[in-house]
This record gives structure tokens, sequence and C-alpha cells, in this order.
């Protein structure tokens, strides 16, 4: 597997792929549904339209992959997975865990966060363009200057949030005031 470049349609559901090399490859509607990714290189990888829901990556380094219309439902990223420089665009995290994990300065497009779990992550810098972040669980997050604007807030409560330095859009501000109790006459 070291020397191929691309993959199509591979079904690796349920299958251990403990320190596979993807390096600077491509994966295009492949399976790694519940699948053991322990340790696993996939720096610079492109994954277009790949399921990785109830995968397992303890220990596996993406730095700067690239994940495009994937789905990583109830994926756990809290065991020391390296995703420095790591992008998302239109991919599906609910359930996902990115406790006490660094987002810092990541960028989020179009993805959907709902009830995943950031609690005493470092999110800092991170931007979600028009995400959902529907019960996403933020409590003990680092939340400075992180840009949210056009994202779905529903459930949040700026009564336990830290929410200093959050960008927000015009229709966000006005829906947190509401949360607050704000009287808008």
């Amino acid at each position: 597997m070291d020397d191929v470049t691309s993959w199509d349609r591979e079904d690796w559901t349920g299958a251990s792929l403990s320190r596979f090399e993807g390096d600077d490859a491509t994966f295009n509607a492949c399976l790694f549904r519940n699948a053991e990714l322990y340790n696993a290189r996939l720096t610079t990888a492109t994954f277009i339209d790949c399921d990785f829901s109830g995968a397992r990556l303890a220990g596996s380094n993406l730095f700067g992959a690239r994940l495009i219309g994937c789905k990583l439902l109830g994926v756990d990223f809290t065991d020391d997975i390296v995703l420095t420089g790591v992008t998302f665009e239109r991919c599906q995290l609910d359930l996902a865990s990115f406790r006490n994990v660094s987002l810092s300065k990541m960028q989020f497009d179009r993805c959907s966060f709902r009830e995943a779990d950031c609690t005493g992550a470092d999110l800092r810098q991170a931007r979600f363009d028009t995400c959902d972040l529907t019960g996403l669980f933020l409590q003990g997050a680092r939340l400075g200057k992180m840009d949210v604007r056009g994202s779905d807030l529903t459930g949040w409560d700026p009564r336990v949030l830290d929410l200093t330095g959050v960008v927000v859009d015009a229709e966000q501000c006005l829906q947190l005031a509401i949360a607050l109790g704000v009287v808008l006459k």
C-alpha cells in the first residue's frame, strides 16, 4: 500500500489498519467505518466523500490533510491525534469528541457539529463558516477570536459560556442577546 497514491471506493469497514501509510494520497468514497487506524500516517492526504464513522484514530497524524464531504460521526479525536493544518469542508462531525483538543486556527466550512463535544478544547481563532453548531458542548473551551459567522448557534447559552472575543454576525448577536433575556423593543 505504501506506493499507492490514490484509492477509489475501497471498503475498509472494521479493518485493522494500524500504521497505515497514506501520505499525500487521495481517497475517494472510501469506507473506514469502525476501522482501527492506530498510528496511521495520513499527512497532506485528501479524503473526498469518505466515511470514518466510529473509526478509531489514536496516535494518527493527519497534518495538513483535507477532508471534503466526509462522515466522521462519533469519531473520538482526543487520543494523541495530530490535526495541525487540517481543513474540513462539508463534513458531518456530529457526536464527535474534541475534548481538550487544540483546534486553534483551524478552518471548518459548512460542517455539522450537532452535539459534538468540545469541552475544554482550544478553539481560539478557529473559523466555523456556515456550520451547524447546534448543541455543541463548549464548557471550559477557549473561544477567543473564534469566528462563527453564518453558523447555527442553537442551544448556545451565553450565561455559561465565555464568549469574549467570539466573532458573530448581527443575527447571531440578536439570538445571543435574547438567550440572555434581553427584551428588544
